[in-house]
């Protein structure tokens, strides 16, 4: 890897050995990379036709996008390529403690610059985090001021020839919207390349690029492993093939072999995949919860559309494209408290293997204007990034309660949370892969804005079990557990009518405490446990409840 901030050589003598090129050492970023090769090396290659036409090359670029995705690794594998000379600029080397040292250090860098195109190469100069060196007037310091100042002083006056390789800057951001818009503008930074997460493709590259040097057993299978890295970036996947190269090196070394005829399996992969998550959804993602259809009793009609509005869109987006088909942009599941809403969805998103984003009302209501708002455009914002990705609103009555209800401070928020959900729903059109799920158990307080196609294209109920799926939610909670020859399944489904699935479990788990507190050394859980349990227990639900909900539904 080269030193940071110093000058980036390749040999002007090739003849006898390939060209370095950046594929070299990068992978994917294809747009990026070549709008840094037409900043960088076209005026050195087409100085002659410049100079003939009059055209005057771009004099700055801007790369953003999010952290770790290859935005530094870029740059000096291109300057790295063309031979260029580099002269890096971090925030932390231009602050200075006196007043005016800041811009001489600017100028110092920029005539440094200049003296090295007389060689005949490029200088190409890289702000690394510009955000922190010029950030909007509206939240800047006097220092930062004159730094700003100083660089549009500089950059504007560095000449263009056609014919003479140029000074050319190139800086890198992750907060683009943090920057002085006066920067972002032609004859500046003329050209803005995002830098974004990698496509399943790009990730399969990268892979094969850190994998290069590296034995790998004949069943593992990048490919695979590279469409269930879901959001991660350039630098996830490096720490990826670093924790299964370091579990290949331990196991290897616990057993006492040869360190050097060691190759990773499927097993390192799997071990790595379980310690790296990507660092784009770290504090706003849960993990994936390991929740299969199988745990859900009953409810197999729901479950299959379910299926097939979440799961095949992600998984067979190639059918779906050549179709015609526009996936599902959003579901709302309403029914009891106690019904798996919660479960279906989190079952969703283990069969999807998505990325998981949970939000609920107290998250998102703030003392602070704005906060809960900012809230939830980042989530989708990092939502399409990780794509494909599921957001999940629990409790949604709260987040998208109906306006005008009321003119409480409360009511005020919900109105503004609500407003955001329904633009960030809006914009998904653009963000393939992102999927929104929200559960409730008052449908009748949700607006009606939300309730249409386009946002919440399907609204499903989650009805309370009847007898077969009461009998399979009793064999989903007794599979761990030892019950006697005694009991019959089909009989106590039969006596729990009304209950839900929430009830049902907890039936299950009351009956294992009665068997404890009748033997504490007991093994197995008998009829006469559960009918205590059954006995002790009454269902939360009536009829008239459930045909409430039903008569929502047909509204």
């Amino acid at each position: 890897m080269e030193s940071h901030g110093s000058t980036s050589r390749t040999s002007s003598n090739n003849t006898n050995k390939e060209q370095w090129r950046a594929e070299d050492a990068i992978a994917g970023n294809a747009e990026a990379l070549r709008a840094l090769r037409e900043l960088i090396i076209y005026p050195l290659l087409f100085s002659r036709q410049a100079q003939k036409l009059g055209l005057k090359w771009p004099r700055g670029l801007l790369l953003y996008g999010p952290p770790g995705t290859g935005k530094t690794s870029l740059v000096r594998a291109v300057v790295r390529e063309c031979g260029a000379h580099l002269i890096v600029i971090s925030p932390h080397s231009v602050h200075k403690a006196h007043a005016g040292e800041s811009e001489k250090f600017l100028r110092e860098a920029f005539a440094e610059a200049s003296s090295r195109t007389l060689s005949g190469k490029p200088s190409v100069i890289f702000i690394d985090e510009i955000d922190a060196l010029c950030p909007r007037r509206d939240s800047r310091r006097e220092q930062d001021v004159r730094i700003a100042s100083q660089l549009f002083t500089l950059m504007d006056s560095k000449t263009s020839s056609a014919s003479v390789p140029q000074v050319v800057v190139v800086a890198s951001t992750n907060r683009a919207e943090a920057i002085d818009p006066a920067l972002r503008r032609s004859g500046r930074f003329d050209v803005e390349v995002e830098v974004t997460t990698p496509t399943e493709e790009e990730r399969f590259q990268i892979l094969k690029l850190y994998t290069r040097k590296v034995p790998l057993d004949p069943n593992v299978d990048l490919q695979g492993i590279a469409a269930s890295c879901n959001g991660f970036v350039g630098a996830d996947l490096e720490a990826l093939c670093r924790e299964a190269a370091m579990s290949a090196i331990k196991r290897h070394s616990d057993a006492n072999k040869d360190a050097g005829a060691f190759s990773l399996t499927i097993e390192d992969w799997k071990h790595a995949r379980s310690v790296v998550s990507p660092s784009i959804t770290r504090g706003v993602t849960v993990e994936v919860p390991k929740v299969t259809w199988e745990d859900i009793g009953g409810l197999n009609d729901l479950k299959k559309k379910l299926q097939q509005a979440v799961e095949w869109p992600i998984k067979y987006a190639s059918v779906f494209s050549r179709l015609g088909i526009s996936p599902m942009r959003g579901i709302l599941l309403y029914g009891p408290p106690g019904c798996s809403k919660t479960t279906l969805a989190k079952a969703a998103a283990h069969a999807a293997q998505a990325s998981f984003f949970s939000l609920s009302g107290a998250e998102l209501f703030s003392m602070y204007v704005g906060e809960g708002e900012a809230l939830l455009r980042n989530t989708f914002r990092r939502a399409r990034l990780a794509a494909p990705s599921i957001v999940f609103f629990d409790e949604a009555d709260v987040v998208a309660a109906k306006r005008g209800g009321s003119s409480s401070n409360s009511s005020t928020v919900g109105e503004r949370l609500l407003s955001t959900l329904l633009t960030e729903m809006d914009g998904l059109e653009e963000a393939k892969g992102v999927f929104v799920l929200a559960a409730t158990n008052r449908p009748h307080a949700i607006d009606a804005a939300l309730v249409r196609p386009g946002r919440f294209d399907l609204v499903l109920f989650v009805q309370p079990p009847d007898l077969e799926g009461r009998y399979e939610i009793l064999r989903v909670h007794t599979r761990n557990m030892r019950i006697g020859d005694d009991v019959d399944l089909k009989r106590i489904a039969k006596d729990t009518e009304h209950f839900t699935g929430a009830e049902l479990e907890g039936l299950c788990r009351e009956a294992g405490i009665v068997a404890l507190r009748e033997d504490i050394s007991a093994t197995v859980v008998c009829n006469r446990h559960f009918r205590t349990a059954k006995d002790s227990l009454k269902p939360a639900l009536t009829k008239a409840d459930v045909d409430s909900y039903l008569a929502f539904g047909v509204a």
